[in-house]
Formats: structure tokens, sequence, C-alpha cells
């Protein structure tokens, strides 16, 4: 198994996600979700995976997603991201930008559909 590849296609689905969120593209948002998604906001609001996307479709606009210190570790079919997300959001009908700081730890799991997260959780950074 060549774990590179395989690092690199989770970083490439990663990407994906972002630029789905940016773009407002909610069926590509949808591709990258699995069925048992578990997704914790850094505000600790807990979402499953039909929740989150209508989160995302109806609640906020993602004007911005940055990543930084990506580290992918695979098991299998299965690989441990973590690292650290900016979002700039905007809640839909509303003026404010809203700045959220966290570090993510992202659940990824390889099947059918290629590449999809099972577990996103995310933690807010001390000031």
């Amino acid at each position: 198994m060549d774990t590179q590849k395989l690092v690199n296609e989770v970083l490439a689905a990663e990407e994906a996600r972002r630029r789905a969120l940016i773009d407002d593209n909610a069926a590509k948002v949808a591709e990258v979700f699995a069925q048992d998604l578990v997704y914790v906001h850094t505000s600790g609001l807990i979402h499953d995976r039909d929740q989150y996307l209508a989160y995302a479709r109806d609640v906020v606009r993602y004007l911005n997603v940055e990543r930084e210190g990506l580290a992918v570790r695979v098991y299998g079919d299965t690989a441990v991201m973590t690292g650290y997300q900016v979002n700039t959001l905007q809640k839909r009908g509303e003026d404010a930008v809203v700045r959220g700081e966290g570090f993510v730890t992202q659940v990824w799991v390889k099947g059918a559909k290629g590449w999809q997260i099972s577990s996103f959780h995310g933690s807010r950074l001390q000031g």
C-alpha cells in the first residue's frame, strides 16, 4: 500500500470539501460526508449528517475556509486528519461576518463513494 498516495487522496478530498463550502455547492458538500456523520462545531453544537447539510445550506454561508498544519495518519481504509481551521462565515440574510478559529480532528473513511468524513470535531482555540 502506498501510504503517501492515500494521504494525497485525503488531502484532495479535504480541498474538495473546502472548495464546495466556499462555492456554496450543497450537492458537492453532501458528497464529502458519510451517512453516519457526527459533526461537532467549535461552539459545541452537534449535528448528524442531515442536520449539518441543512445548516450549511440554510443557516450559514462559508465565505472562506482556511486550513493549516494538516497531518494525515492512514490506517487502511480509515484516515485521521488533524489541523487548524479558520472559517469566515455569514448567517444567511445578515451582514455581520464571523470568524471562527479552531483545531479540527476529522475521521475519513474510504468506501464505494471514495473518501468521506464520518466524524468531524472542532475545538475552539484558547485566546
